[in-house]
């Protein structure tokens, strides 16, 4: 079982070497998605893995460095079927909290050679998805909650083949993920909207002991200090601490 993270940037403009939000775990040689930041399906394709494995795929909400490369990750999926004589029409299943967003990927795909309309599904909390692997989300309120007050971005605590991988998404306060953390194999902390040095002394002052935290969604601090900055998060914790990259692999 391996980590595949595909894209290390937050929202800000064009960074070289950099994309936005995407990371892949594979598993039992299936593929889940957590969010689509733009060119995800083309690091992953010249990664060497097969995007006809894919299972599911899990937005955590509906900001463009999160969701912005899932029309092309549904249009290679069925290129690349295609490629290998097979039926080009699949199925693959989106949880999103905005049904109408996915929607609008399909209606833009209905007017390309590979159109696609896979099942989708609104997020809510507790458990999404257990087949092969066990996802459960829980809002967060980086967001404003949808009119019936539902929540509309999401984090996401995934078990699988006996390790837990909590994987924040955008967030305002690491506190929110607090249930989740004691027993956790690897915490993918965004820092766009959080300060790694302050993350790491709440997790040291709530006596938190990670597997491994790798900060992910990188703000601009971290693009301009990323050595300095894990340097000094290292001295303030007693677990593992790095910086993802885009293309990096963790084996589990």
């Amino acid at each position: 079982m391996k980590i595949c993270l595909l894209g290390s940037c937050s929202g800000t403009e064009p960074q070289a070497g950099r994309h936005h939000t995407s990371w892949v775990l594979q598993s039992n040689d299936e593929l889940f998605w957590f969010d689509a930041g733009e060119n995800c399906s083309c690091t992953a394709h010249l990664a060497g893995l097969d995007l006809r494995q894919s299972r599911a795929v899990f937005l955590s909400h509906p900001h463009l460095d999160h969701v912005g490369g899932l029309p092309n990750l549904l249009w290679n999926i069925g290129k690349i079927r295609a490629r290998n004589q097979q039926p080009w029409q699949f199925e693959l299943p989106i949880y999103t909290a905005s049904l109408n967003q996915v929607q609008a990927v399909f209606d833009l795909l209905a007017e390309t050679e590979f159109p696609c309309k896979s099942p989708m599904f609104r997020l809510q909390e507790g458990v999404v998805w257990s087949d092969g692997i066990t996802v459960e989300a829980i809002g967060n309120d980086h967001l404003p909650p949808a009119a019936d007050g539902t929540p509309r971005s999401f984090s996401f605590r995934i078990t699988a083949e006996g390790k837990k991988i909590v994987y924040s998404g955008d967030i305002r306060r690491i506190q929110d993920l607090a249930e989740w953390l004691d027993d956790c194999d690897i915490l993918l902390m965004e820092n766009g909207h959080n300060d790694p040095g302050k993350v790491c002394c709440c997790l040291a002052d709530a006596g938190i002991k990670l597997g491994r935290l790798i900060f992910v969604h990188h703000g601009r601090a971290m693009l301009e200090d990323e050595k300095n900055i894990i340097a000094q998060c290292r001295k303030l914790v007693q677990f593992p601490v790095d910086a993802a990259y885009d293309g990096m692999t963790v084996e589990l």
